[in-house]
């Protein structure tokens, strides 16, 4: 409890620094938006162990150094990947580079609006207006929280109907800072009715050394027959914390695809939530993702089956070794008037290491009796007849086992469409194995 009470003070001195700059904007939409978020959290605090849903992960390790905002550093980059012809959008410790967003979203009618306007902005008041305002009454969304009370620079990204990309949109967000910060950003999407869109989001170090917590919001609203489809890629040095929630909202006939890889970070925490609110929605979350050393990774994941006639599939596919730690806690909720629903969920993990931990929890939570669900988990080990058969063959005992694990996780990953993204992030996950 006084740790708490160090960290929340700590925050306190932050809060009360940013409303002395404020000037004419004190006690404006935005100043109350944050203040509220802000006397939220301390009222609720943080999770501790007892929290179910936050046993797997230490507020201790996430929480430890008494972190500073992040700096401007409107100079950092990372370099574009080999092939890959994307839409950049560049999110530099938290802060939205205007000046350095690809001229091509505009030009296809993408409009991205800044936090200075999003409270006037009527699209956004009306998709996300209630849900950012809500008052968070429990401990489990303190980093939403933390989000809300000190993401000064979130964006709203609008699609028009039907609009239709070839290219993906790039997501670029990089935490370069010479000392120990925190940075929150926060983005909003509006994927329009009919349109079909591909994002790219990629988390990448700078060259800094410091210690850093990256504390991720995103929250995504489909409306009927858009298609959304998310690649996300995370490979952080072994100094940079990464809290990320995504929240995504499906009207009827929409379609939410998501691809996560993670490959770096000291602790990582990802929480994946949707609601399916109309009938025939699609909703798939998949996941590729590598440990190692001291590495700890927390998979949340949550979908709402609110209606009858939706379907939902999981399949998340880890690796560990040495001595770290993950977990997978998924949940599906069949509501009593979600009839014909379809749901399918699968956590399977290799650990090669005595000293590494998995922990996997698939839930079904159903109310409705005209269902297919389906939940599973496996963990083991390296099939030693498959690496006997590749050896036979006159294949190195290094080279069979990096094989069978590179095609582990191809599972997932041979799912991502365009090619040079996937020869990327395959070449980085498998650098190691």
């Amino acid at each position: 409890m006084q740790e708490q009470e160090l960290i929340l003070d700590h925050l306190d001195g932050i809060f009360r620094d940013l409303e002395s700059r404020l000037n004419g904007a004190t006690g404006s939409a935005r100043h109350n938006f944050h203040k509220k978020s802000f006397e939220t959290l301390r009222r609720v605090r943080f999770p501790d162990r007892k929290n179910e849903d936050w046993k797997y992960t230490s507020i201790h390790q996430l929480m430890d150094l008494p972190w500073a905002l992040a700096g401007e550093n409107p100079s950092a980059t990372l370099p574009n990947i080999p092939g890959l012809n994307s839409l950049v959008v560049p999110v530099n410790n938290g802060r939205l580079m205007v000046q350095d967003i690809d001229p091509a979203i505009a030009e296809a009618g993408i409009k991205i609006i800044t936090h200075e306007e999003l409270f006037e902005n009527v699209n956004w008041r009306s998709h996300f207006g209630e849900q950012a305002t809500a008052e968070e009454s429990s401990a489990s969304r303190a980093f939403e929280l933390l989000n809300k009370a000190f993401a000064t620079n979130a964006f709203f990204i609008e699609i028009p109907t039907n609009t239709r990309l070839a290219q993906p949109i790039e997501l670029r967000f990089i935490h370069d800072d010479p000392v120990d910060s925190l940075s929150n950003p926060c983005y909003y999407i509006l994927g329009g009715s009919g349109c079909d869109v591909t994002f790219f989001e990629r988390y990448e170090s700078g060259v800094t050394s410091a210690n850093a917590l990256i504390n991720a919001l995103g929250r995504i609203y489909l409306e009927p027959n858009a298609i959304v489809r998310f690649v996300r890629w995370q490979e952080l040095s072994n100094k940079q914390h990464l809290v990320y929630t995504l929240h995504a909202i499906q009207q009827r006939d929409s379609r939410f695809e998501m691809l996560s890889f993670d490959h770096g970070g000291k602790v990582v925490r990802n929480t994946i939530e949707t609601d399916l609110l109309e009938s025939n929605t699609f909703t798939s979350l998949e996941s590729g993702y590598t440990a190692y050393d001291h590495q700890a990774i927390d998979h949340q994941t949550i979908i709402h089956h609110k209606v009858p006639h939706c379907e939902s599939h999981e399949l998340y596919r880890g690796i560990l070794d040495g001595k770290a730690k993950a977990a997978f806690n998924g949940k599906v909720f069949v509501s009593k008037d979600a009839q014909k629903t379809n749901a399918y969920q699968q956590n399977d993990t290799l650990v090669l290491s005595p000293f590494a931990l998995m922990n996997s929890k698939p839930q079904l939570e159903i109310y409705a009796d005209d269902v297919r669900c389906s939940h599973g988990a496996t963990i083991g080990q390296l099939d030693e007849r498959s690496v006997f058969y590749l050896r036979a063959r006159g294949i190195s005992e290094k080279d069979a086992i990096t094989m069978l694990k590179s095609a582990f996780l191809d599972v997932v990953l041979d799912k991502v469409k365009q090619d040079a993204l996937r020869e990327y992030i395959h070449s980085r996950m498998t650098d190691e194995l």
